[in-house]
C-alpha cells in the first residue's frame, strides 16, 4: 500500500503535459510569427502577378530569400523549440545520447563512408559502368 502512495506522489510532482497549441498559437511571438509569415505569403502570391518588367529587383531578391525565413518548415522548427524543451522538462520525453552502430561490411567498396572506396560505390547506382 505504500508502494502505490508513493507513485501517486512522484506523478503529482511531475509538471502537466504540455500541449502543442500552447507552443505553436498562444504565445505572443507565434501570434506574430504566423501572422507575417501570411502577409509574406499573399505578398509574394500579389508579386508573382505582377510584370517582371515592373518589380524592382531588389524587392525581388528580398522576397526570394525570406523565403527560408517564412517556410513553413522553419516555423514549425523556431516555434516547436520551446514546446520540445517543455516536454524534456516535464519527464515525458527522454534525450539519450545516440551511439552510431558498428557495421559489418562485406565489400569495402560498396559503402561511400569508406575511405577504402574511392569513387567505386558510384557504380552501385550507375554512375560509373563496370
Amino acid at each position: 500500500m505504500q508502494d502505490f502512495d508513493h507513485v501517486e506522489q512522484t506523478e503529482e510532482a511531475r509538471p502537466p503535459s504540455p500541449r502543442a497549441a500552447d507552443w505553436f498559437w498562444r504565445p505572443w511571438y507565434a501570434k506574430l510569427y504566423w501572422v507575417t509569415a501570411l502577409l509574406y505569403w499573399i505578398g509574394l502570391e500579389i508579386m508573382m502577378a505582377i510584370p517582371y518588367d515592373r518589380v524592382n529587383s531588389s524587392v525581388a531578391n528580398t522576397m526570394v530569400l525570406l523565403i527560408f525565413v517564412f517556410n513553413p518548415i522553419t516555423v514549425v522548427a523556431v516555434l516547436g523549440y520551446g514546446f520540445l524543451k517543455a516536454k524534456v522538462a516535464c519527464g515525458e520525453w527522454v534525450i539519450v545520447p545516440g551511439s552510431v552502430p558498428q557495421r559489418t561490411l562485406v565489400d569495402p567498396t560498396s559503402d561511400p563512408f569508406d575511405v577504402r572506396s574511392g569513387d567505386l560505390h558510384l557504380r552501385h547506382i550507375g554512375v560509373i559502368q563496370d
